[in-house]
C-alpha cells in the first residue's frame, strides 16, 4: 500500500512539473545582460521585425502640378508605374493653371492644409521660400543624389544660395532657329548673322527677326555684355555699363535694318513659319511646330556669340518642392522623397525626352543617342551649355518690370541708352523697397 501511495505521489510532481512548464513565460529583466554565446544582434533583428509592418503601412500624398493638358495622361501613367513599385504609397494627383497653382498652393500653406509636393517652374520658388512653405531639397537628399543633375539645371531653383527644387527636364531657353534652304549653316559669330541678314532682307524675306522688346529675349544679349539682372545678393542691376552696351546693341539691328521696325513673338513665330524670316530666335518650346512646318530645312544653333561672349540664355526646368509640413511625419516625408526620386530618374527623363522631346536634367540622359544623333535635339543641348538659370528670387519680378519699360523706351527712341539705364534702376529698387 506504501509502495502504491508512493507512485503516485510521484505521478503528481512529474504532472505539476509539466503544467508549469506550458504556463506564461516570466521576461527577463530590461537590464539583464545576455547569455553567454547569445547573438548580441538579436535585440536589433527584433526591433526591425517590429518596425517592418510600420513602414509599409498605407500612406497618401497629394501632387499638384500645372503641367498642359497634353501631357496629363503621361503623367498618370508615370504615378501607376510609381505606385506599382511602391504599393503602400497612393498619389492623389491634382492639376491647376499656373497662377491658380502658385495661390492655391500659398493659401493652403498657411492653412496648414498644403499638398505634399508640387512640380512647378522654377520662379515659384522665390515667394514659397520667402514664405517658409517649402523644404529645402538638401534637407531631403544627398550631394550624390544631387549631382545626376546638370549644375545650370540646379541654378534656376536657387534662392539666397539654397536649392529649393529638384528638376526633371532642363530648358525653357532660347536658340537660334534657321531656314536652312536660305541659310545652309548656322554662322559662327553674331557679326556674320548680321551680314548674312542684311544680304538676305528685301523686302519679301527678312533676314532676321525676334521678341524684340520682350526683356527675356533681352537676357542673352545683356549677359553678352558682361551684365545680368541680379547681381550676387539677388539685388537688381541695370545703371551699368553694361546694361548700356546691350541696349546700344540692339538698338542698332533695329537702326541697320537688321530686324523689322517692330516685331514681337507672333511677328517673328509666323514669318518663320512662313519662310518669310531666315532666322530667328525662339525657345524650345517651340521646336515641334517649326519641325512640321519647315521639316527639314529647320536647322537649330546656338545664338552665335557677340564680341567673342556667348549670348547667355536663361534656362530653367520644371522642380518638385515639398511642402514643409511633411518635416512632422515621416512616413510622408518618406514616400516623398521616393515619389521625388522616381519622377527625376533617369528612366522617367529618358521617357520624356522620347514622348515629348523634353531635354534632360540628368547628365547621362544627356548623352543618349536619340540627343546626340538628331540634329535639332542637339542643337538645342548645345544652346543650354552657354545658358544661365533664371533668378528665382522675388526680386526677379521687379527686374522684370523695370527692365521692360526701359527697353521698349530705347527702341522706340524715347529713351537713351543711358536715361534707360538710370530710370529701369530706380524703378527696380523702388519695386524692392516695397518688399521690404
Amino acid at each position: 500500500m506504501k509502495k502504491n501511495l508512493w507512485i503516485l505521489f510521484t505521478l503528481i510532481l512529474v504532472a505539476a512539473f509539466a503544467l508549469s512548464a506550458c504556463g506564461p513565460k516570466t521576461e527577463a529583466p530590461a537590464a539583464e545582460e545576455p547569455a553567454a554565446g547569445a547573438s548580441e544582434e538579436a535585440p536589433a533583428a527584433e526591433e526591425a521585425a517590429t518596425e517592418a509592418p510600420a513602414e509599409m503601412e498605407p500612406v497618401t500624398i497629394a501632387f499638384w502640378e500645372q503641367e498642359g493638358e497634353e501631357v496629363d495622361v503621361f503623367i498618370d501613367q508615370l504615378i501607376a508605374d510609381f505606385q506599382a513599385e511602391y504599393p503602400y504609397i497612393t498619389v492623389e494627383r491634382t492639376h491647376y493653371g499656373n497662377e491658380d497653382l502658385r495661390d492655391q498652393f500659398q493659401t493652403a500653406s498657411l492653412a496648414d492644409a498644403a499638398p505634399e509636393v508640387v512640380r512647378v517652374p522654377n520662379d515659384f520658388a522665390g515667394p514659397f521660400s520667402a514664405l517658409d512653405i517649402i523644404v529645402p531639397a538638401t534637407d531631403l537628399f544627398d550631394e550624390d543624389f544631387l549631382g545626376q543633375f546638370f549644375e545650370g539645371a540646379l541654378q534656376p531653383a536657387m534662392v539666397g544660395g539654397t536649392l529649393w527644387g529638384v528638376p526633371d527636364n532642363y530648358g525653357n531657353h532660347l536658340m537660334l532657329l534657321y531656314n536652312k534652304s536660305m541659310v545652309p549653316e548656322a554662322p559662327a559669330t553674331f557679326d556674320e548673322l548680321i551680314a548674312i541678314a542684311k544680304d538676305l532682307t528685301d523686302g519679301e524675306v527678312q533676314g532676321f527677326a525676334y521678341n524684340l522688346n520682350e526683356p527675356f529675349w533681352g537676357a542673352g544679349f545683356y549677359g553678352a555684355f558682361g551684365g545680368w539682372p541680379l547681381d550676387e545678393n539677388d539685388q537688381p542691376q541695370f545703371n551699368n555699363q553694361a546694361f548700356i552696351d546691350y541696349l546700344v546693341f540692339v538698338a542698332n539691328l533695329k537702326v541697320e535694318g537688321v530686324v523689322p521696325e517692330e516685331c514681337d513673338y507672333n511677328c517673328a513665330d509666323t514669318l518663320f513659319k512662313e519662310g518669310k524670316a531666315a532666322m530667328i530666335i525662339n525657345g524650345d518650346w517651340s521646336l515641334g511646330g517649326y519641325a512640321e512646318a519647315l521639316g527639314d530645312n529647320l536647322g537649330v544653333a546656338p545664338v552665335p556669340p557677340i564680341n567673342g561672349n556667348p549670348y547667355t540664355e536663361m534656362t530653367a526646368g520644371k522642380y518638385f518642392m515639398v511642402s514643409n509640413a511633411v518635416l512632422d511625419d515621416p512616413a510622408k516625408k518618406d514616400a516623398v522623397v521616393k515619389f521625388i526620386t522616381f519622377m527625376t530618374s533617369a528612366d522617367v527623363q529618358k521617357r520624356w525626352l522620347d514622348e515629348f522631346k523634353r531635354l534632360p536634367s540628368n547628365k547621362d540622359v544627356a548623352q543618349d543617342p536619340s540627343i546626340t544623333s538628331d540634329p535639332i535635339l542637339a542643337g538645342s543641348m548645345a544652346a543650354l551649355a552657354n545658358g544661365r538659370g533664371m533668378p528665382a528670387a522675388v526680386q526677379m519680378r521687379c527686374a522684370w518690370d523695370a527692365w521692360r519699360p526701359a527697353l521698349e523706351g530705347v527702341m522706340s527712341v524715347t529713351l537713351s541708352p543711358e536715361d534707360a539705364a538710370a530710370q529701369a534702376q530706380q524703378s527696380a529698387d523702388e519695386c524692392v523697397a516695397n518688399l521690404e
